[in-house]
């Protein structure tokens, strides 16, 4: 009788420490899974940051009549062997709008182009509008195009002198108008004094 007891509970002791070795070997299998789902993870997605530019940054549109609409094609350039990853496309006003982004990814050393229309509606005079590109960019989070146009307003209003440059601009003659197109669609010059890189990064200092 003693010795049936005695091998009982030394069954009882081998099945208990035989339990308490596979709960162990159990949650040591979970743990180095869950550490190499990390290492995978982490290998999988590191995001490389890039230099991605705007072509002509800082643009001067010629003037339009209150109420027209500018198309506004901004060009994209990816410098980097890695893709430049946009999150997101912010504007300084309601009245400049996203028309259409095919794209959220621009892949290495390549271009692309988003399209984007000013309503001149609510303004007349000397307008100055930002917009600004995030993502995964190496010296910075943003990087940013400004431009400017004079808007004129219509014939019902009191000419100023920018209506009056508009009128003396038509009168020289319609072979430049059928050169350069209408001012909505002419495009933009600029000035000497814009770099490339005034835009292109960070920080933009306004005095």
């Amino acid at each position: 009788m003693i010795k049936l007891i005695k091998n009982s509970q030394l069954t009882k002791f081998i099945f208990s420490t035989y339990s308490i070795f596979h709960s162990a070997k159990k949650l040591f299998t979970s743990f180095k899974l869950v550490v190499i789902l990390i290492l995978v993870t982490s290998c999988n997605f590191e995001e490389k940051l890039v230099d991605a530019r705007i072509i002509d940054p800082v643009r001067h549109y010629y003037p339009i009549i209150q109420g027209e609409e500018l198309e506004i094609i901004i060009e994209l350039e990816n410098r980097s062997d890695s893709p430049f990853k946009i999150t997101d496309i912010l504007t300084s006003c309601g009245c400049v709008v996203l028309n259409r982004a095919t794209f959220d990814v621009i892949p290495g050393n390549s271009t692309a182009f988003l399209e984007l229309t000013y309503n001149s509606n609510k303004n007349i005079g000397l307008v100055n509008h930002f917009i600004y590109i995030y993502g995964n960019l190496k010296d910075g989070d943003n990087i940013e195009a400004n431009f400017d146009v004079h808007v004129v307003p219509d014939a019902l209003y009191t000419p100023d002198y920018e209506e009056l440059y508009r009128k003396e601009v038509e009168k020289e003659g319609g072979v430049k108008n059928l050169v350069d197109g209408n001012e909505s669609d002419r495009g933009y010059y600029i000035s000497s004094g814009d770099g490339e890189g005034e835009n292109n990064r960070t920080i933009l200092k306004r005095q």
